[in-house]
């Protein structure tokens, strides 16, 4: 009996035992091993966009103590940047669960919900954010994104500028105001979608091909003499327009161009010859548009309407002024025609950097001084 009563009493022990050790947490490791020196790393992670690394430290950081709120805002970031939206907001609630009144935990909601296109709902936590801390930088950079999505341009710019008030030495928020006036001038005098296309960073083919037809109205000013056209679109005639032979009536469009939101935009800039397509035979419609290739549309552009094909040719053989364009270079002539007259400039180092990406506001600004041009 004493060994039965003996045996029971060291089971009961075990699983006893086993069932404490259960609900330890994870021990420290070190000094540094803690959930808010995990937290700093991940956030620094995120900012190098080393997201898994940054995953790694904001799960240490939860093992460590599962109810710390900011590794959640830190998960939550993380899966906003794989584009898993449905595991951000999961974190972000998580985050708000622990502590609701955690500042970046509500910044993140707020941009999860942006990305999910709920621009009113995010702005609603940005603004609870605000509320909370009215320092908080990063509160009033995506409240002004939220903003511009929604096309509410002048509201944006209020809210930098309530930013730069409460927080007058910061850079980013003073750039981006300086950005967002840099969008207005280019946009000066447009309708007011065309900001759209000034906060863009890099404008498309298709989007040239689109300002070139719009902004020119290249369909009046190529226009025939004669009775209107049925259609504001029309098949060109046999002969030369712009300085080369023009496609016959019906040309078949590039394969990828068909189902395109700029189909008849890009079909007109190929009949006038303002811009091709690649030797693949495919236009590329939404590749950004390198200043190499803008400056050689318009050059085109410029050749065909002031009926001078000698511009295509004017500078070849000259020296080059640009350390990054010789005059070997398939642009060098267009380069050389589109500085010359104003239209595009060069960078602050000297170069023209062909194969940079044009932003919005840049290009706007060439279209305006093409229009001076002609």
């Amino acid at each position: 009996m004493k060994k039965l009563l003996l045996i029971i009493a060291i089971t009961s022990f075990v699983v006893l035992g086993t069932g404490c050790a259960k609900k330890q947490t994870v021990t420290p490791g070190g000094l540094m091993d803690t959930p808010q020196a995990h937290y700093a790393e991940g956030k620094r992670l995120l900012k190098l966009n080393q997201v898994d690394e940054a995953r790694k430290e904001f799960n240490r950081a939860i093992l460590l103590d599962k109810n710390y709120a900011p590794a959640y805002e830190g998960m939550a970031l993380v899966y906003l940047a794989k584009g898993d939206l449905k595991l951000a907001e999961k974190y972000a609630n998580d985050c708000l669960k622990r502590d609701k009144n955690f500042v970046p935990g509500m910044v993140a909601k707020g941009r999860v919900l942006m990305a999910k296109g709920d621009n009113k709902g995010a702005i609603k936590w940005f603004d609870r954010a605000l509320k909370n801390n009215p320092k908080f930088e990063d509160a009033y950079i995506y409240k002004a994104d939220a903003l511009v999505n929604m096309q509410k341009y002048d509201e944006a710019e209020k809210v930098y500028s309530e930013g730069m008030k409460n927080l007058p030495n910061s850079q980013e928020l003073n750039s981006r105001w300086q950005m967002m006036q840099d969008m207005r001038r280019a946009a000066a005098g447009l309708p007011p979608q065309y900001l759209a296309i000034a906060r863009s960073p890099a404008i498309t083919r298709a989007d040239l091909a689109a300002l070139f037809v719009v902004e020119l109205d290249l369909d009046k000013i190529t226009k025939k003499p004669g009775p209107p056209e049925a259609k504001k679109f029309y098949a060109p005639q046999q002969q030369s327009v712009m300085g080369k032979p023009a496609g016959k009536a019906g040309t078949e469009l590039p394969s990828d161009v068909k189902d395109h939101w700029a189909k008849h935009y890009i079909m007109k800039v190929m009949e006038l010859g303002i811009m091709e397509p690649y030797p693949d035979g495919k236009f590329h419609p939404d590749e950004p548009i390198t200043r190499a290739n803008f400056a050689m549309a318009v050059q085109n552009l410029l050749a065909g309407l002031l009926k001078d094909p000698s511009l295509t040719t004017r500078f070849i053989g000259s020296t080059s002024p640009f350390p990054d364009v010789p005059n070997s270079h398939f642009a060098f002539n267009a380069v050389m025609l589109v500085t010359t007259r104003g239209i595009m400039k060069a960078k602050l180092d000297g170069t023209f950097g062909l194969s940079d990406k044009v932003p919005g506001k840049d290009a706007l600004l060439i279209m305006k001084r093409v229009k001076a041009n002609l």
